[in-house]
């Protein structure tokens, strides 16, 4: 049977296609087409996540059934190591000691004559889980007094007061505090995969170039590559990020216009 590579190749002439028409079709750079078709799967700078997103878009698109084509991936990466023919491992022969036997220690348990026969170990267990919860009451009620002792020491606030003493504060727009981080590319650009969990509409634009704008279905996938790679879309809980290989989670809320934008090194402002 040929390798997933030369079966890509050969389904591909077959529909006499070039690279550049796949790529045309598919959004994938020629570059990672021919590493797909050599099986050069270690060389993605996005890891296995990026390998098996950009066979998912290919098989699509070459009609080619998706199951056989992630079967015959986990096949190539990762091979079982072979037993060698002719080794067979028989069970060794107890071996038999000669001499006296020596008499072994009598299996009835020696109870402790300093501990009780009542005191086992449930008693205890059960004893514990009592003392545990007795002292989370205990913990509980004064947390409750102190909070009130503290309510009625708090001096009344008057509007005025109010007023004069608190400053509205001040608003800026910055990046998620959280923000995943994910592996720089040896090749410098960062690697967008933007995979749709239900319909939503979608605009990318590569290095100051509109590269996609339209609607996506569910389970339709966008792959772009490049110096600064901007998402635009109506409903943030839509669509799932993946950066160089690690999952960055949805873009925003639900039913949230938002903008987000990834450079080699992580995450910038979106213009």
């Amino acid at each position: 049977m040929e390798t997933l590579g030369v079966w890509l190749r050969q389904t591909r002439e077959a529909r006499d296609e070039m690279l550049s028409d796949v790529q045309a079709a598919t959004r994938i750079k020629t570059r990672f087409l021919e590493m797909l078709e050599d099986g050069e799967f270690d060389a993605f700078p996005g890891g296995e996540v990026q390998v098996r997103g950009f066979l998912r878009i290919y098989a699509r698109h070459l009609d080619l059934p998706l199951e056989d084509v992630l079967s015959r991936y986990e096949k190539e990466t990762r091979r079982a190591v072979p037993v060698p023919a002719g080794v067979s491992v028989e069970p060794q022969p107890a071996r038999q000691v000669a001499g006296p036997v020596t008499p072994q220690p009598s299996a009835t348990p020696v109870s402790s004559p300093g501990i009780p026969e009542w005191l086992s170990l449930e008693m205890i267990i059960i004893a514990c889980i009592v003392l545990i919860i007795v002292l989370v009451i205990l913990i509980a009620v004064l947390v409750l007094v102190g909070q009130s002792r503290g309510a009625e020491e708090l001096p009344a606030l008057t509007p005025a007061t109010v007023s004069a003493d608190v400053s509205p504060l001040p608003t800026a727009t910055a990046l998620p505090a959280s923000t995943p981080t994910f592996p720089v590319s040896a090749s410098g650009d960062v690697t967008l995969i933007l995979e749709a969990t239900e319909h939503v509409w979608v605009r990318v634009t590569v290095d100051g170039i509109t590269a996609f704008e339209g609607i996506l279905a569910k389970g339709q996938m966008v792959t772009e590559s490049g110096g600064e790679v901007i998402v635009d879309t109506g409903n943030g809980a839509g669509l799932r990020v993946t950066v160089n290989g690690k999952l960055q989670g949805v873009m925003c809320g639900r039913a949230e216009v938002c903008s987000r934008a990834w450079g080699p090194t992580g995450e910038i402002v979106a213009p």
